[in-house]
């Protein structure tokens, strides 16, 4: 069976577990990735080094936004072209997806270079942590390009139904991060800087291999340097498909920002250090949910642009389910283990900051079971083309509750405050999600001519 055909006629549950376990380890071992830097920076720099690469995380998250523009906004149009049958279209996608990750990567580059100090003060940095975020940062930032690339061409090939090779690329790119991590801190003593390089050598393999299989004939859709050059139509169906997820990652920035000055304030480096394991966990159980969105983008994207919009909609009913059900289990687990897997993570060098981790960590996951939900809806609004209302989900959920609600919990409260700001907002997100669902339902667009607008972003649409 074709990998088209299958995405049309494969039983749905048998095929949303084939595209998502890939999907789903990636991402897991994405957020593994970020878990192992600061695990290591934890054992073999102590506090001030989690709490310095903790405030670096929202230069991360603003590249990483940038990146989601054309990764995401690729693979979904791709989906949509290959759904047409478009090969051709498909192609042009993926030129311009790489042309654009390479442009947008060197201004970048180039703008956090030259404010970089001061832009990791904005994040939190103090006179503490300041020097070696500084230098964990400009490893990063240098490996920018790379980071780019990895991530684009790596969902690109997602986007195609090859999650089993995306799955590959990125796994073996973590595999090389956690073998140099250690190597590179106590052995070589390179401290954060030791810890960055292994993770841009580690973006560097995965870009290398996800671009060759692009250029390979095993990919139905090919990357070609003539594709690259960038053209109008095709650039701004990316970006309003990507604008979502952009959003996204750049609201998590400022939540990353929101959150290290108030922890700061309440208590100094170890609730930044707190702060940063904690997001480093509950990144291990977003992620999955992601990767289970991501897995479902090519059947929700092949089958709409197909014009079989009950099939979309199946999609969408059986990823609530278990996104859910596995919310609940990450979610009692947590509640259970928090301070074990607090003292994991500290080493037990530093009782306080184990407490402070522990305690954190069961409030701020308070709300887990309903956060599925929420980002599955999100994600399936995107992959239709509809970005208006998961760009609103979105910016209900990271802006407009939780910045407000950290800051004034926090101050009313303190440490507990913090903690409790995030189930608070996801409380109030399931229900605004719940909202949009039943003013802007799911449907099938009026006529291919809606259809082709669709794609790029323009119509709405009925569950």
């Amino acid at each position: 069976m074709d990998r088209t055909r299958a995405l049309r006629t494969q039983p749905m549950s048998t095929l949303i577990w084939s595209l998502s376990l890939p999907a789903i380890l990636s991402m897991l071992v994405s957020s593994l990735n970020m878990l192992v830097d600061r695990t290591f920076v934890s054992w073999g720099v102590g506090t001030t080094g989690v709490s310095a690469v903790s405030v670096s995380t929202g230069l991360t998250l603003i590249v990483q936004g940038f990146s989601f523009l054309p990764a995401l906004g690729g693979a979904a149009t791709i989906g949509l072209k290959l759904g047409k049958g478009d090969t051709a279209g498909a192609q042009k996608v993926i030129g311009n997806a790489v042309g654009l990750s390479v442009l947008i990567s060197i201004v970048l580059t180039v703008v956090a270079l030259l404010v970089l100090k001061p832009l990791l003060t904005l994040y939190g940095a103090n006179d503490q942590n300041l020097e070696m975020a500084s230098q964990y940062a400009t490893v990063i930032t240098a490996g920018t390009i790379l980071f780019m690339l990895a991530q684009v061409s790596n969902n690109l090939i997602k986007g195609m139904g090859y999650a089993k090779r995306a799955l590959f690329n990125f796994a073996l790119s973590i595999v090389v991060n956690a073998a140099l991590n250690p190597v590179f801190i106590f052995v070589f003593k390179w401290g954060v800087i030791g810890s960055a390089a292994s993770t841009v050598i580690g973006y560097a393999v995965a870009a290398g291999l996800s671009l060759q299989f692009l250029r390979s004939p095993a990919s139905t859709a090919r990357f070609t340097l003539a594709a690259t050059k960038l053209t109008p139509d095709t650039v701004r169906m990316i970006l309003r498909i990507g604008l979502p997820a952009c959003v996204t990652q750049l609201a998590l920035s400022l939540v990353s920002l929101t959150f290290n000055h108030v922890a700061y304030t309440i208590g100094g480096n170890s609730a930044v250090a707190a702060y940063g394991l904690i997001y480093g966990v509950i990144m291990m159980v977003y992620m999955p949910i992601i990767g289970l969105g991501q897995g479902i983008q090519p059947i929700v994207s092949h089958n709409y642009g197909a014009g079989d919009y009950d099939r979309a909609r199946l999609a969408l009913r059986k990823s609530l389910l278990w996104s859910t059900l596995f919310c609940l289990v990450a979610w009692a687990i947590i509640e259970l283990f928090a301070g074990p897997v607090a003292a994991l993570l500290t080493g037990g060098a530093d009782p306080a900051l184990t407490s402070l981790t522990a305690g954190g960590l069961r409030l701020f996951c308070a709300s887990l079971p309903l956060v599925g939900f929420v980002l599955i809806v999100s994600s399936f609004y995107q992959y239709i083309g509809q970005y208006k209302q998961a760009t609103m989900l979105t910016a209900l959920r990271q802006l407009i509750f939780l910045i407000p609600l950290v800051m004034v919990l926090a101050h009313v409260w303190g440490a507990v405050g913090l903690w409790i700001a995030t189930p608070i907002a996801d409380v109030l997100a399931f229900f605004a999600t719940l909202i949009v669902l039943k003013c802007c339902p799911i449907a099938a667009p009026a006529s291919a001519v809606a259809l082709d607008d669709q794609a790029a972003g323009l119509t709405g649409s009925k569950l």
